[in-house]
């Protein structure tokens, strides 16, 4: 699958590119959030895992966070973050950051590509929004079993056994105004023992 203009456009999406502020309104509220619970500063590194053309990423940028980086397979995503002027990482190599969001991308990897990316990339905490399947066939959301790039239909609880497997040993529902935890979709708060969160 070529993850082009077209994909972003009209595949899956009505259209991606008309939700800008609708992700600089969930960076405001991530930051809130991770703020209250102590477990981020603006100075900490934010890594966007998945940033397609970097909207969350602006968001968090237009808070004040000095750090934050992007990482998506789409060549024609990569290069429209790329002419804001945003940190985009080109190759998966070992670093760690405070924060790791994934949003809509684990379902488009097989278990063995994420293990693969969690053993380069690490962090204490990470936000995930994934949409889920019942019976590990059919996801619940119609829009999700359109989209033939969303190869991973796991249900919640195998969704959390693999984020165990990850070294989160946390997995809290997250319910905010721009994502929330449903049947349909998993939305959570993963820590790993040790975060400053658990202390």
């Amino acid at each position: 699958m070529n993850y082009d203009e077209n994909y972003f456009k009209s595949l899956n999406y009505t259209d991606y590119l008309s939700r800008r502020d609708r992700y600089l309104k969930l960076a405001s509220e991530l930051h809130e959030m991770l703020d209250k619970l102590r477990l981020v500063s603006k100075k900490d590194t934010i890594l966007d895992y998945g940033c397609a053309v970097g909207f969350l990423m602006e968001g968090f940028r237009e808070l004040g966070y000095k750090n934050v980086y992007g990482y998506d397979i789409s060549d024609w995503a990569v290069a429209q973050a790329k002419n804001k002027g945003l940190n985009i990482l080109n190759k998966v190599k070992k670093r760690a950051f405070d924060v790791i969001i994934c949003l809509d991308v684990l379902e488009h990897m097989s278990d063995h590509e994420i293990h693969r990316v969690f053993a380069q990339y690490r962090s204490d905490i990470m936000i995930v929004r994934i949409p889920c399947s019942t019976d590990g066939k059919q996801f619940v959301l119609e829009v999700s079993n359109r989209d033939q790039t969303h190869i991973n239909r796991k249900t919640k609880g195998d969704w959390t056994r693999l984020i165990n497997d990850l070294g989160y040993g946390t997995v809290l529902p997250l319910n905010l105004l721009t994502i929330y935890d449903t049947p349909g979709v998993m939305c959570a708060l993963c820590l790993k023992p040790g975060s400053q969160f658990l202390q």
